[in-house]
């Protein structure tokens, strides 16, 4: 594992202590101590097991491919397949194009050459910059992964090279002059053990033929990423944890999507990184300028952060003002740098604002709890007030649904009074946000307590009806297609059930697979747990269907969540809990990251780019 974020292993001579991630905070990228060897990482069986200035250690497929085609030099620059599958349209289904080539037999120490540069390898995170200013000021905006120049510090030999072994890895002094971290500190570069790393064969090119160095990047992704003093909280641990990969804009998270992205392109990418430490630096990035910094064929936006509808000064790290995000997501778009991660704008806003429960919970089809949606200007003036006339919403929203209902031949079920339910607010992340009440007096402390919160600049809290369920399903659906059928089933299913509730909030939950789930959930009632599957999945290609008016492209990935009930032997009923957009928790699903990284990194190669935007 690496040194945290702005320490130093301790200086112990030691094979462990030899193996110390090199950069100390203080002095750059310096050894630990005298005579030990300064290294980025320490690499088993060559599978990424860091983060740059976190602690991540998740691990693709278990494994990785670090030491390339193990040894054999001489083989093809992965541009060439990059560019192939470029032209053919896709990349493959796994995503996978070639493992990272090693092309270098033997080098002499003191020969200058390229390096490809990777900042999930640094614990502390240098990345290089044109101008000081690029550092020191916030936003700080440099390029994280690429190639840049180096000098071979000492002879070195492909047949001794042991990918599980850093001390056979190629040692080099970089030789760019400006190198920053996140926080503005600048790196020593007259120090030389401060610029001392080893590096893996893989990421050097010599200079004296042609290498994908020289050449224009097959892609250039523009990551928007928290640089504030306080890191991201990964989350990893417990049922509702995010597992190993970590929240989203955490350093696991973003570490784990560029490493599969140098496992499936090699070096032949380039990522431009901007990190913010508040909401107003957001709108301080000028696109018109950006956009002449990235170079690559094809470019990506990906934006790491949790809008919201609050201001600054709340302490909960890469939370933002949605406004905000918004307003440079948009800017950013207008000038021809697409958004890949989480979704294009103003898709991105349905799925985060939980507007469509409202919009959508009379239509049959869509099968949405009765949902109402409270102005924050009634809350403010009489809680009171708001919660007996959103109950009384809620049970004229019951007559309405049951007329339509029998209108359209569906049943004859007659409106019940709606007396519990939940209220919950849109721009809220993790299940922080959603009450549970039984009465009016409830339903007031709930509105009361969700509209009025330090710093808010909540509009409307929605108040729905209470729907009993035995099990929920989450489904993850990658790459849907309308014109394909199997595309449009999941990829996955993880069933879960909230087994606790703390002052009326959801939050911890216990997680099944479907044999589990049918013991514990639905009596062992095979049949009816089909019928909740199969329905399920008729819902599914119905919201895909609306999703498709909404967008004029479906979401690359997105999680449907979906409560079933048994309600008789082989029988179940359904209801849509959430739609989850791009970039949700894969609750414990094992090949969740490759699978949904595949996809993301396939949508960055789905347009060209325009004519008139040069390089």
């Amino acid at each position: 594992p690496l040194a945290a974020r702005g320490s130093t292993r301790p200086c112990a001579h030691s094979e462990a202590a030899g193996q110390a991630a090199g950069r100390s905070r203080a002095g750059g990228r310096g050894r630990a101590c005298a005579g030990q060897v300064a290294t980025s990482r320490v690499q088993q069986g060559a599978a990424m097991n860091g983060n740059a200035g976190g602690g991540g250690n998740w691990r693709p497929n278990g494994n990785g491919r670090g030491g390339g085609n193990g040894g054999g030099g001489g083989g093809k620059p992965a541009h060439g397949p990059v560019a192939a599958a470029i032209a053919s349209g896709a990349l493959p289904e796994d995503g996978v194009i070639q493992a990272p080539q090693i092309t270098v037999r033997s080098l002499q120490a003191g020969e200058e050459v390229d390096v490809f540069h990777r900042y999930a390898q640094d614990p502390n995170g240098y990345f290089m910059v044109q101008h000081a200013t690029s550092g020191i000021i916030h936003p700080s905006i440099g390029k994280t992964d690429g190639w840049t120049t180096a000098r071979v510090n000492e002879t070195w030999d492909v047949q001794y090279f042991n990918p599980a072994d850093y001390k056979t890895w190629v040692e080099i002094q970089w030789t760019h002059p400006t190198w920053y971290n996140r926080r503005g500190h600048k790196l020593d570069v007259h120090t030389p053990s401060m610029i001392t790393q080893r590096v893996l064969p893989e990421q050097i090119r010599q200079r004296h033929g042609p290498s994908e160095a020289q050449q224009q990047p097959c892609l250039t992704l523009f990551h928007v990423r928290w640089g504030g003093e306080q890191p991201v909280n990964p989350v990893t641990e417990g049922a509702g944890g995010w597992g190993q990969i970590g929240a989203t804009p955490s350093d696991n998270y973003i570490n784990g999507l560029e490493e599969h992205i140098f496992q499936t392109l090699g070096p032949t990418y380039e990522i431009i990184s901007c990190f913010f430490q508040s909401s107003d630096e957001l709108l301080k990035i000028s696109p018109p300028l950006l956009r002449h910094m990235l170079r690559g064929q094809h470019l990506a936006a990906l934006y790491f952060m949790w809008p919201i509808s609050y201001q600054d000064g709340h302490e909960f790290p890469a939370y933002v003002d949605k406004a905000r995000l918004f307003e440079l997501m948009v800017q950013m778009e207008a000038t021809g740098i697409p958004t890949r991660f989480p979704h294009q704008s103003h898709l991105y806003r349905i799925f985060a604002s939980k507007e469509w429960t409202a919009q959508m919970c009379l239509h049959p089809l869509l099968r949405t709890p009765l949902t109402t949606q409270v102005a924050r200007q009634a809350i403010a003036n009489n809680p009171a007030k708001a919660a007996e006339t959103a109950m009384a919403a809620l049970h004229r929203l019951s007559q309405t649904r049951a007329s339509w209902n029998q209108q359209l031949g569906w049943s004859q079920e007659k409106p019940v009074p709606v007396q519990k339910g939940v209220a919950k607010l849109g721009w809220s992340w993790e299940a922080m946000d959603v009450t549970a009440w039984r009465n009016k007096q409830e339903l007031t402390r709930a509105l009361a307590n969700l509209g009025e919160q330090p710093g808010s600049f909540v509009d409307l809290v929605f108040v729905q009806e209470w729907v009993e369920f035995d099990v929920e399903m989450r489904h993850f659906i990658v790459e849907p297609d309308l014109t394909k059928p199997q595309t449009m089933k999941p990829k996955q299913i993880v069933y879960t059930v909230f087994k606790s509730k703390e002052q009326g909030s959801f939050r911890n939950f216990d997680r099944y697979d479907r044999t589990r789930c049918l013991q514990t959930c639905f009596k062992n009632d095979d049949a009816a747990l089909a019928d909740a599957e199969r329905q399920a999945e008729q819902l599914i290609v119905r919201w895909l269907e609306w999703l498709q008016a909404q967008s004029h492209e479906l979401p690359t990935v997105c999680r449907f969540d979906i409560m079933a009930r048994r309600v008789a032997p082989g029988k179940a009923t359904i209801m849509t809990g959430e739609l989850t957009e791009l970039g949700g928790c894969f609750l414990g699903w094992p090949k969740g990251p490759q699978v949904v990284f595949a996809a993301m990194l396939r949508s960055c190669f789905k347009d060209p780019i325009h004519p008139s935007v040069g390089s």
